[in-house]
């Protein structure tokens, strides 16, 4: 029995119907809506972005508190803000590190800058589900230090990164957005270090030493050491102490400084004081000029220890990042010099009351003087 024309058109309609349906549900399932596989993101470096003229990458370290994956991702559009979340090929440092040191090659005889990364974030949502669009903040927290004998010296951070957008598909665009946030970065410590390089003191190579003596007048209270200037008994203020001591001298060394940098170099004008205060140096009356000299001499023994450490400052080596440090540790053993110099002198000369003691210290003081070229 033959079927009848319609109900073939029937059939044939319906079949097309349902091949079509099929057709636009591959469609969907294969061009819009499926998830996208998601691989560790790698930094390539497809050229040499500038070689530093005042430092090198020494290296990057970890130095982030959160220490999740780099990257929240979205890869699905039927759940868009589902994030999948990966890291950048080979981890996260040692991809920044392997990368930074290719792009940007440094001659090793410069300044060793080390990169401290605290942050390094790629977070993404979906946009548009019906277009796929894709929106994305990359974030980078540096702080780029100077390493000083395995001291990081903090010099400048960089917070920043960019915004973009890209279709869904386009993962393979992590990569660029990520080399071009990180190039930001680079580029912004290069031009500031090549605007402060020669007059920042964290950046300086070396350090100078300009030492003098302090030439100022002596004030109401203070009197400096000067050799065509000797103690009277006019200098000795303070109210005798309840002992039995003849006079007392206050008798001291300081310094001052002040420091500014030259074409890379810190100069430093170093200030040396040896001085004596009057209200704290004390004589009873009726003392005579033997007790002077006995006291001139305290102040002669801290004008020696002034000149000693003169020439142990100017024979240091000193560095950028310690030389104030390493000034002030001479200054302090200085000072414990020239007090246990003074108890040894009073002890041998019993005060002053032995005098051939007291002759033998006079010649060894004036021949340390004369030694020192102090006249």
């Amino acid at each position: 029995m033959k079927l009848k024309r319609p109900y073939i058109r029937i059939v044939f309609c319906r079949l097309k119907l349902a091949i079509l349906l099929l057709v636009m549900l591959l469609f969907i399932k294969e061009g819009y809506a499926q998830k996208v596989n998601l691989e560790p993101i790698p930094l390539r470096v497809a050229s040499q972005v500038f070689s530093p003229e005042e430092y090198y990458i020494a290296r990057v370290i970890d130095e982030r508190k959160d220490l999740n994956p780099t990257a929240f991702v979205v890869v699905d559009l039927m759940r868009g803000n589902n994030l999948e979340t990966v890291n950048l090929k080979g981890g996260t440092i040692h991809a920044l590190e392997q990368y930074i040191l290719e792009a940007y090659p440094g001659n090793r005889d410069l300044l060793p800058v080390v990169i401290r990364v605290k942050d390094c974030k790629i977070i993404e949502k979906l946009k548009d589900s019906q277009t796929g669009a894709v929106e994305g903040d990359i974030h980078l927290d540096f702080t780029f230090a100077i390493d000083r004998d395995e001291q990081l010296v903090d010099l400048l951070d960089f917070q920043g990164g960019i915004s973009y957008q890209r279709g869904f598909r386009q993962v393979n665009l992590l990569e660029a957005f990520l080399r071009r946030s990180v190039n930001l970065s680079m580029k912004y410590f290069n031009d500031w270090i090549e605007k402060d390089a020669a007059n920042n003191q964290k950046l300086a190579k070396t350090v100078r030493l300009e030492i003098s003596d302090y030439k100022g007048s002596n004030d109401k209270d203070t009197v400096f050491y000067s050799p065509n200037r000797p103690l009277t008994w006019e200098d000795f203020k303070g109210r005798p102490r309840f002992n039995n001591y003849a006079a007392s001298i206050f008798a001291s060394i300081g310094y001052a400084s002040n420091s500014k940098v030259e074409n890379g170099e810190i100069v430093v004008d170093l200030v040396l004081k040896t001085y004596m205060l009057k209200s704290s140096s004390w004589v009873r009356i009726g003392n005579d000029s033997y007790g002077l000299n006995h006291e001139q001499r305290h102040f002669d023994i801290a004008k020696i220890i002034t000149e000693r450490l003169k020439n142990t400052l100017q024979a240091l080596s000193l560095a950028p990042h310690n030389y104030e440090r390493k000034v002030s540790f001479h200054y302090l053993e200085a000072f414990r010099e020239m007090n246990q110099m003074q108890e040894e002198y009073d002890r041998e000369t019993s005060n002053g009351t032995n005098g051939s003691a007291q002759q033998r210290w006079n010649d060894k003081i004036d021949s340390a003087l004369e030694e020192l070229g102090v006249d």
